[in-house]
């Protein structure tokens, strides 16, 4: 069994290691919403975020009070943006909390914006980036049982502000569900002070486990484009929209992700060093065998889905990510999917890569 030789990542830190991965995962993220958006329209991408934000609302918002250990007894209001401001920097975004008053609590997310790094934000209308409130800030309320609560957006990066900003304000009367969110831009806006903001506990919530917490933070995000993508589409056209998004997050990102991992090499040994190395980081199962000179087989167990549902032509969609990063290596490595397979809850996929000695392409 071939072993991968990747020296750089073993004297990487577990805080560099799930930073690499997660990185990784938030540009595939990145890349479906992009390719949506390119191929679909801005309609469709606002539907997809909707969707998945909702859903997350349902899920993650009651639950996560818990885990952050965010009191329930606060005002609605304190409660909702807490939530939305411990649970977003776990995930690595940069956000401003500010308490105006106990019945109006402002949230301000500053650059750069999570989902759409780089210059992907250009392309990006307004509209998108207010559906990202509209999926489920003004829904905190309700979930709280407080039906008078609302959010407030008055500021989106699109329109030329230096930041996403909003409140969530306790109204005097149980709001209209047309009422839960309105745009009201507000030229000035409080000042943040960091002394002021909410704090994790640090016995609940050590340096490991908000490490290993943004990482799974992407990884979600990742599961859930894949999903919703499959769920909007059907499982042909989603898959064929996810392995586009795949190869075009290959085409962008690989040749950095492997100058970051120290590869240096244009071989199939060096393929099959890098994507071990991702999946080592990944924290998943590679396994490798050398059949010959310059020819391997690989055995991956994928930790993307584990125990969930999952739709096999979706993974064989993000496997054009490995094909992409193998043809910007050389044009005499090949590689070719083999089977995709679920055993035990996990995805297995077996795949080949060799050295060829005529040009492929």
């Amino acid at each position: 069994m071939m072993k991968p030789d990747i020296p750089s990542i073993k004297s990487w830190s577990q805080e560099q290691r799930c930073d690499m991965i997660a990185d990784f995962w938030v540009s595939l993220w990145s890349s479906i919403q992009l390719s949506i958006l390119r191929d679909k329209g801005a309609e469709d991408l606002i539907r997809f975020k909707t969707l998945i934000l909702r859903t997350h609302q349902r899920t993650h918002f009651l639950d996560g009070l818990d885990k952050l250990h965010i009191d329930r007894s606060l005002p609605p209001a304190v409660v909702a943006a807490q939530y939305h401001y411990l649970s977003n920097k776990i995930g690595g975004l940069n956000l401003q909390y500010i308490e105006e008053s106990p019945k109006k609590v402002w949230i301000r997310y500053l650059p750069p914006v999570w989902s759409f790094p780089d210059l992907s934000l250009v392309a990006v209308p307004s509209s998108v980036q207010r559906a990202v409130f509209t999926g489920w800030h003004p829904f905190n309320g309700v979930s709280l049982g407080a039906p008078q609560l609302g959010f407030v957006v008055t500021k989106v990066v699109q329109e030329g502000e230096p930041y996403d900003e909003g409140y969530f304000f306790e109204y005097d009367h149980v709001l209209e569900p047309d009422e839960r969110i309105q745009y009201l831009p507000s030229p000035v806006s409080p000042d943040f002070d960091p002394g002021s903001a909410p704090e994790l506990d640090p016995v609940e919530w050590p340096a490991e486990r908000l490490i290993k917490a943004k990482r799974n933070f992407a990884r979600g995000y990742v599961e859930d484009g894949i999903r919703t993508a499959v769920q909007m589409y059907g499982e042909h056209a989603g898959s064929a929209l996810i392995a586009h998004a795949a190869r075009l997050c290959a085409l962008v990102r690989f040749e950095k992700l492997r100058a970051d991992l120290g590869v240096h090499g244009n071989t199939a040994r060096d393929l099959v060093d890098i994507f071990s190395a991702i999946s080592q980081l990944a924290g998943e199962s590679l396994e490798a065998l050398e059949l010959g000179p310059g020819q391997f087989s690989v055995t991956r167990r994928n930790r993307l889905f584990m125990g969930q549902p999952v739709h096999l032509g979706a993974f064989s969609a993000l496997f054009q990510y490995v094909v992409m990063a193998a043809r910007m290596l050389s044009a005499r490595v090949r590689v070719d999917l083999v089977s995709v397979g679920i055993e035990d809850g996990v995805v297995v996929e077996n795949w080949t890569a060799r050295d060829t000695c005529e040009r492929l392409y």
